[in-house]
């Protein structure tokens, strides 16, 4: 399976999580490292602009390939018995990535998107005992349609 990360240039290359260990996220508390990815580019695009703080967040920006085993070692999350609220209740999230990211057996999971929820995006557990079998692929310039990246740096984040 191949999932995409976007991200400043300085920290493409982060393979210990550790931005997401300073900050935390949906689906991790500070001091729980973890890599934040997605399924689809356009995915990876929307949430790396809804977590924009300011217009600078979207420039100078790269896109990392990395290709995981498609086995039991990614676990699943199903939508179908998250509570109603999720995409509300960080406490909740938190709590269920925790317990996910507490199982070092688990390389990564899948949840859904709260910007797109019939999208997934992937979180990686950089301290899983099969973070080896991560293969990060090529990095390159982020490039799109200047019309786009023109509205999202210009618009009042």
């Amino acid at each position: 399976m191949i999932v995409y990360r976007l991200a400043n240039k300085d920290y493409i290359n982060d393979k210990d999580g550790v931005g997401a260990k300073l900050f935390g996220g949906r689906w991790n508390a500070i001091n729980t490292p973890c890599i934040y990815t997605s399924e689809h580019i356009s995915l990876a695009l929307l949430e790396k602009f809804i977590h924009a703080k300011v217009a600078e967040n979207m420039q100078n920006i790269a896109l990392l390939k990395i290709e995981l085993p498609d086995d039991e070692s990614l676990f699943h999350v199903d939508s179908k018995k998250l509570k109603q609220s999720w995409a509300y209740d960080f406490d909740y999230t938190q709590w269920l990535g925790e317990q996910l990211l507490e199982d070092q057996s688990i390389l990564a999971f899948s949840v859904p998107s709260a910007i797109i929820p019939e999208e997934r995006n992937i979180i990686i557990n950089p301290l899983s005992k099969r973070f080896k079998e991560s293969k990060f692929k090529e990095i390159c310039d982020f490039t799109t349609d200047y019309r786009l990246l023109g509205k999202l740096i210009n618009s009042k984040i």
